[in-house]
């Protein structure tokens, strides 16, 4: 079974939460407090509207990294994602979640002895469940989220004026790093779809017969009323057959009813016009509550129908239908940094020799399936997540060997670390099939050439570098996945130094190289950045980190290790510090828009409240002026 396995996890305060557009807060009877509304996503500037991307993010105006953004290089589909939900490890589901429908209303009249005419007593229905979607640390996959999640609708009214308690919320533990995104209903493209086809030649034959099935005039009436109306038995017919000049007061119920379907359907239709988008980041508190499927309201009992003209209402009505959403929940892991390599690079030996993490460690490729998790424990209690990646392949940002469903949970580091195989054989092709582009041809003449005793050192440039070639595929496919994303603060691995035959020599050269490339790469990016018009600060920041660092180690002995935990903290930390300045900005500006509105609101008032004298003065100088 594979599963997240975290090696030490410290439950810290989280002080800030994220943004939202429109805030709704209830509070249930256990005094549980959950919020709904819509909540920012997309990050845009004042000018024209546009995200703008900053290492690989789509940033706020705060400077805050925009996790909820589609990756560019990715396929929009998410049909593909659905392929691997027979894992154990589950990071992508699509769900249907349904508010619970409320409770009908009771028709009912008080029956005493010695009693006539007894007043309606019906109670009204219960409104039906919420789903709410609760931030757990405690979780890791999505396996458990169910396909379909339904809540329990509204208890149906009794007599004697006893009102039906409301439907249990159904509450979904959802895991960190979560992003909720709703999407269109799949039942209604495929009923739009059928009914296009229908209106075809063929379909012609086929609306023709179900129109024959369809029921009389006064079945459909009667089937579209018991529908909304709960009626007293037999009433029904009395209705039809009313006497002259007598005032049929269930009619003007129905106009009552049908004006407050119209208002709710109009402030549903309102709060959809924005799909929602919830991003449960590192800054959300440990379960949050998320409204995502509101249930319906219930239904009134016949006492909402009493008047003075009507003493005796037969009718009351049924609960509403709650609300339904789809939703796709994608999760991405939230660490400080993320370990990126091919198969067997050494990822998961590394995160094992840092951390209390004990990920599976074997000499074949793809032995680690899914991201694990390892804390590194300083002597200060300072404390860094690193995230085992699994191996990325060639191809990856085509969704080959599972590429997506993996540099998905790159997305979420801060720090990127490369993890390369320093003892590659110098100058000899990987001949791990799936990471070069592999073919039964390719394999035949590499046997056949393997045969042939050739000196490397004359048939293979000097200047070339398996090792350089493997991190160069690594950015290739980071940067075709997400552009932007190899510009992060980054360090470099050189795993299994301790082979010296092989090591020593390779790491020169690499390091010659990787630093001749990361130059090139940041001036190409500091020319892209100014064509694309961003700011001379984030073009600086970006210069400044013009170099990369490089570090020989020993991960199967720890040789090293603690070189790269430091020079890791740093790094962190110097990211960390950014973030908190960004989040002051943006407390600071919505302080500042709170103010503005309360001054605006306290302005309005004053005014408002001088109009009434100013009218008095001028009607009373107008009568001064009639007299004289």
């Amino acid at each position: 079974m594979y599963k997240i396995l975290v090696g030490h996890v410290v439950q810290g305060s989280r002080d800030h939460s994220i943004r939202k557009t429109s805030f709704y807060t209830c509070t249930t009877s256990l005094g549980r407090s959950f919020h709904s509304g819509s909540w920012v996503a997309r990050a845009q500037d004042s000018d024209d509207n546009t995200p703008r991307v900053v290492d690989g993010w789509e940033r706020t105006i705060d400077g805050l990294p925009d996790y909820t953004a589609e990756p560019r290089g990715r396929a929009k589909g998410v049909e593909w994602k659905l392929r691997a939900k027979g894992r154990n490890f589950v990071d992508f589901c699509r769900i249907k979640v349904s508010g619970g429908q409320g409770g009908d209303g009771c028709v009912s009249f008080h029956r005493e002895k010695f009693v006539a005419f007894g007043q309606p007593n019906g109670g009204n229905g219960g409104r039906g469940g919420n789903v709410i979607f609760e931030a757990s640390s405690n979780e890791t996959s999505l396996q458990h989220i169910p396909h379909t999640a339904s809540a329990p609708r509204g208890v149906h009214g009794k007599g004697s004026l006893m009102h039906g308690h409301a439907g249990k919320d159904l509450i979904i533990k959802i895991p960190m790093g979560t992003i909720i995104r709703e999407v269109p209903s799949p039942e209604k493209e495929k009923a739009d779809l059928e009914e296009e086809l229908g209106e075809g030649e063929g379909g012609q034959e086929v609306g023709a017969f179900h129109k024959s099935l369809e029921l009389g005039e006064t079945e459909a009436k009667d089937r579209e009323m018991s529908k909304r109306w709960v009626l007293y038995p037999r009433l029904a017919n009395s209705l039809t057959a009313l006497p002259e000049g007598k005032v049929n007061y269930f009619e003007e119920a129905q106009a009552w009813v049908a004006e407050e379907d119209r208002i709710v359907e109009a402030r549903r239709a309102a709060m959809s016009q924005k799909p929602l988008l919830l991003d449960v980041n590192e800054f959300t508190d440990d379960k949050t509550q998320f409204l995502v499927g509101r249930g319906g309201g219930g239904g009134y009992g016949n006492p909402h129908f009493l008047t003075t003209q009507n003493r005796a209402p037969k009718y009351a009505t049924r609960g509403r239908e709650g609300q339904t959403r789809w939703l796709t929940l994608e999760l991405k892991t939230i660490a400080d940094a993320g370990l990126v390599g091919l198969p067997n690079a050494g990822k998961s030996t590394f995160l094992q020799a840092v951390s209390n993490a004990h990920p599976a460690i074997a000499p074949y490729p793809f032995t680690t399936l899914n991201p694990y998790i390892g804390t590194v424990d300083f002597s200060d209690s300072y404390q860094v997540k690193v995230a085992d990646i699994p191996g990325l392949i060639r191809g990856a940002h085509r969704n080959v060997g599972l590429g997506h469903s993996f540099l998905r949970h790159v997305e979420r580091s801060k720090v990127l670390v490369y993890v390369i195989d320093i003892a590659a054989e110098f100058g000899v092709k990987r001949q791990v099939k799936g990471v070069d582009d592999w073919t039964p041809d390719e394999d035949f003449e590499e046997q056949e050439s393997q045969k042939q005793e050739v000196d490397p050192t004359t048939t293979v440039n000097a200047e070339y570098s398996q090792p350089f070639e493997d991190w160069k595929t690594l950015l290739d496919e980071l940067e075709a996945y997400q552009p932007g994303l190899t510009r992060r603060p980054s360090m470099i691995i050189a795993n299994k130094a301790d082979v010296t035959e092989v090591a020593p020599k390779n790491l020169t050269l690499f390091s010659k190289l990787v630093h001749e490339e990361w130059a090139r790469r940041r001036v190409a990016a500091s020319e892209a950045d100014q064509r694309a018009g961003v700011s001379k600060a984030d073009s600086a920041a970006l210069a400044s980190a013009a170099s990369i660092q490089i570090v020989p180690v020993s991960a199967k002995y720890k040789k090293n290790i603690v070189k790269v935990t430091t020079l890791l903290r740093q790094i962190v930390e110097k990211e960390k510090a950014k973030e908190n300045d960004a989040l002051e900005r943006k407390q600071q500006r919505e302080q500042e828009e709170m103010e503005e509105a309360l001054a605006f609101k306290k302005t309005r008032r004053n005014i408002l409240s001088k109009a009434p004298s100013n009218q008095n003065a001028k009607s009373n100088f107008s009568n001064s002026s009639s007299e004289e």
